[in-house]
């Protein structure tokens, strides 16, 4: 049997290149286990025929009660339509920024909408940071191909019923949030119009939804001395208890938001009547219900009537103790949405009750391997495991693994209760790409990722390179389920753990720090690492310079790596001297081919895990830095990697915790620096800010950076009142205004110039103060254009013998991207108090 034959078994394929279709890729999947009342659920949702498409900007945007209540309480197809990716936001439970904290967030909106029951959609567009307008963000982003990504998506999913988060109107939020909206609304007409992005027509169809409404509520209106008057708008009370599945929709709503532990959202679980409001923004009007004149029955299906005859029959037949009682009728009810023309609906629903079929069965089957990790030639060892736990007749018919283009045909009988394993060898071809998120495997731009395969555009993430697809036969009628190949293991302190099969090189270098900075153009060590992550690894490993760098030794040969361990290698690199900024990569040469990326592999708890691969390299910045002072203390907040920054100038960092903060240690140091978000994210807060006053009274320096103005754990912000407001400048370029051209922090002992503030990335800063003690002497002044200007973005005052800083400016950001003005401006800072002659 081929392949392809092997495929035609069954009207449900798993590889998305025979369709387009974003549902038919999700629909195959091995059902999870249900309980009775669960099927129950489902059948109830097979007579069922409606989808909203809720559109924003972020992860954390979507409205998960909304979500919840449509998708689990009406029962609905509903898909979050998420325009970026969050990698511009800040990160609340380790170190990831960027591309990274995109990859964690993306991973923790699929395990929101698991929560929720939704589905989960993407543009193309990047979180570039916070936006004032709407304008800055068409600026940044490429408007149409953003646009053109909303469409696909509409095309695909085919909604009833567009529901936008925020307002189209601009100025009241963020101008990601406005932009999503207009995009909605441009979309809501271009999906409908054949002249709009016509080269989608090779794989979907036009498709016009019924309406556009905006999901409104009280809280956009508290800022503007409007008010919200309830009578204006439709209503829908979300907060109502699904028997079926034991929980309320709030509830449920609640875990699922839960979900966004990288942007600290996790709440407490909510129970009652919860209303939610809708305005009406496009289409036909609402009248009552925001599905209103959508037909969401079988009806809207043509040559239906015997599908919803007998769908009406499983559902009243249906008992919850014994589900695979209706499976003869369950198929027989799957040879009638067989003989339907195949539409889309028709499609998905065929889907839905194949593993209604198998869940009534309480099918269980799983494609193991017995490596967490493989590499390019090896050859996988799979088990395909099943137990029918049911006395319905199945077999396994055929097993396929397409990524190896093999096919077995085992004609195993399933009988009631036994563990099936079926065991194939499957050699991995040389050239398989690796498990590279896909919108990062290009460099993209800075509002857009690059991403030209049109089938890959709105997809939440990558196909499972590794996977199988078996046939079951079951009373006659062949079901085609695809089934990722994954790893189990055992914990001893968490029991089973099964986790994806991921293909890796045999060896990844890496630098140890993004950016190596060599003040006054001195000569430093710079240092990489070696990992052999498969295999034992031999070679020879050299850096890649600019012309006028130098580097001793040349290189180094490496010695025998055993698999799974790594070793570093110290260069001694020689800059130009010149002020400049350039790229410094690493290369291990060996006999099998030459390994140029690092391997960072991203695990927590709530997410699955995630491998992403980046080019060995680290940005060297050449400049002029002085510094003062020997040991500086950090105290983390919500993550970030300026410990490494400031290392980079020279100091010695002393990492202080905030469970265990000793007083006694502040002695010994010269500065302390408390990390982002520590007022927001450190529960004692309050008492370690007590001893860091005492500390500055006698003679040290402690710099505060940003924290927000809401879910404060204290608010004693400084040893001088202080008020933290919203005020941001997101213009990276704006124009900084020295307010305090004589004080330390502009002269000692760097001369800081107008060109110290060129270069700089994503923003200037955000959560500035906005009220302060008169001990506070402002620095700067800036605005972003046609905004009053703010002078809290550095704040210092003497207090004691010492200094206290407070600033909003996003050394976060500016240091780790290897700003040069930044570091010489910080340097100064950490440098107050101390005396250029110690």
């Amino acid at each position: 049997m081929s392949l392809e034959l092997f495929r035609n078994v069954s009207c449900c394929l798993l590889s998305i290149a025979s369709s387009a279709s974003l549902l038919q890729a999700q629909a195959i999947d091995a059902p999870e286990p249900q309980t009775g009342s669960e099927i129950l659920w489902s059948l109830q949702k097979l007579d069922t025929l409606g989808r909203a498409l809720y559109v924003a900007a972020h992860p954390d945007d979507e409205n998960t009660s909304l979500i919840s209540y449509l998708s689990l309480g009406r029962k609905y197809d509903t898909a979050y339509l998420s325009l970026t990716r969050g990698d511009g936001g800040q990160n609340l439970i380790g170190p990831e920024l960027r591309d990274q904290l995109g990859v964690i967030r993306t991973q923790e909106l699929l395990e929101a909408r698991k929560v929720d029951g939704g589905q989960q959609f993407f543009s193309r567009a990047r979180d570039f940071g916070f936006s004032k307008h709407p304008d800055e963000t068409f600026r940044i982003w490429d408007r149409e191909g953003v646009l053109a990504d909303t469409v696909w998506v509409i095309r695909n999913f085919q909604p009833d019923v567009l529901i936008t988060r925020f307002s189209p109107v601009p100025g009241t939020t963020h101008g990601h949030h406005t932009a999503s909206t207009i995009l909605a609304l441009e979309a809501f007409e271009a999906a409908a119009d054949p002249e709009r992005f016509p080269e989608q027509l090779d794989f979907v169809n036009t498709w016009q939804a019924k309406r556009v409404v905006w999901n409104t509520s009280s809280w956009f209106f508290r800022n503007n001395n409007v008010t919200f008057d309830e009578e204006k708008y439709s209503r829908l009370d979300v907060g109502g208890f699904e028997p079926l599945l034991g929980r309320s929709y709030n509830e449920i709503a609640s875990v699922s938001r839960s979900m966004h532990l990288s942007q600290g959202f996790g709440t407490s679980i909510d129970r009652g009547s919860r209303i939610e409001y809708f305005e009406h923004l496009a289409g036909a009007p609402v009248e009552g219900d925001i599905f209103s004149g959508v037909d969401t029955t079988w009806d809207r299906v043509e040559g239906s009537d015997t599908v919803q005859l007998k769908v009406k029959e499983v559902i009243g037949s249906f008992d919850v103790t014994n589900p695979a009682k209706s499976v003869p009728a369950l198929l027989e009810l799957r040879d009638a949405i067989g003989s339907l023309p195949e539409t889309n609906w028709a499609l998905r629903k065929r889907a839905e009750l194949d593993r209604i079929v198998l869940s009534c069965m309480g099918l269980d089957l799983r494609a193991l391997s017995s490596d967490h990790y493989v590499q390019n030639g090896d050859v996988m060892r799979v088990s395909i495991e099943l137990i029918n736990r049911s006395q319905v007749a199945a077999r396994l018919a055929g097993v396929a693994v397409p990524f190896v283009d093999l096919v077995e045909q085992p004609n195993l009988e399933l009988r009631f209760n036994e563990r099936i394993n079926h065991n194939l060898t499957a050699s991995i071809s040389e050239d398989t790409p690796l498990p590279q998120p896909y919108w990062l495997e290009k460099e993209g731009s800075l509002g857009m990722f690059d991403v030209e395969d049109q089938l890959l555009i709105g997809k939440a993430e990558n196909d499972p390179a590794f996977y199988a697809e078996v046939a079951i036969e079951v009373m006659g009628r062949s079901i085609l389920v695809g089934l990722p190949i994954e790893y189990r293991d055992v914990d001893p302190a968490k029991g089973e753990t099964i986790r994806p099969v991921r293909n890796l090189p045999a060896a990844a270098v890496e630098f140890a720090n993004p950016v190596s900075l060599f003040p006054n153009y001195i000569s430093r060590q710079v240092d990489v690492s070696v990992s052999a992550l498969l295999d034992d690894v031999s070679g020879q490993l050299s850096l890649e310079l600019p012309r006028g760098w130098k580097v001793e030794p040349e290189y180094y040969e490496v010695e025998t790596i055993r698999s799974g361990g790594s070793r570093n290698y110290s260069f001694t690199v020689t800059p130009r001297p010149a002020a400049e900024q350039v790229s410094i990569a690493a290369r291990l040469s060996t006999r099998s081919g030459e390994f140029k990326q690092s391997v960072a592999q991203i695990e927590y708890e709530h997410i699955r895990e995630q491998t992403v691969f980046a080019r060995a390299e680290t940005r060297a910045v050449s400049l002029e830095v002085a510094r003062l002072g020997q040991r500086v203390g950090y105290l983390p907040g919500a993550g970030d990697v300026v410990p490494a920054s400031i290392r980079e100038i020279g100091y010695e960092v002393v990492e202080l915790s905030a469970e265990s903060f000793d007083p006694n240690v502040l002695a010994s140091l010269d500065t302390v620096v408390v990390g982002i978000r520590a007022y927001n994210t450190i529960d004692n807060i309050e008492a370690i800010m007590e001893d860091l006053f005492r500390f500055t009274e006698k003679g040290g320096t402690v710099v505060v950076q940003y924290n927000t103005n809401r879910a404060l754990k204290t608010h004693k912000f400084a040893p001088y009142s202080l008020t933290i407001s919203r005020d941001r400048v997101t213009d990276e370029t704006a124009d900084v205004r020295v307010i305090a051209p004589e004080h330390p922090v502009m002269n000692v002992p760097n001369q800081i110039s107008a060109e110290d503030f060129e270069h700089w990335t994503q923003e200037r800063g955000l959560y500035f103060p906005n009220s302060w003690d008169r001990a506070f002497q402002p620095i700067f002044s800036i605005n972003d254009p046609g905004e009053t200007p703010s002078e809290g973005s550095l704040l210092v005052a003497p207090y004691g013998e010492g200094y206290f800083v407070y600033t909003g400016i996003s050394w976060f950001r500016q240091l780790p991207a290897g700003v040069p003005g930044a570091y010489r401006i910080f340097a100064n800072i950490l440098s107050l108090g101390h005396d250029p002659e110690s």
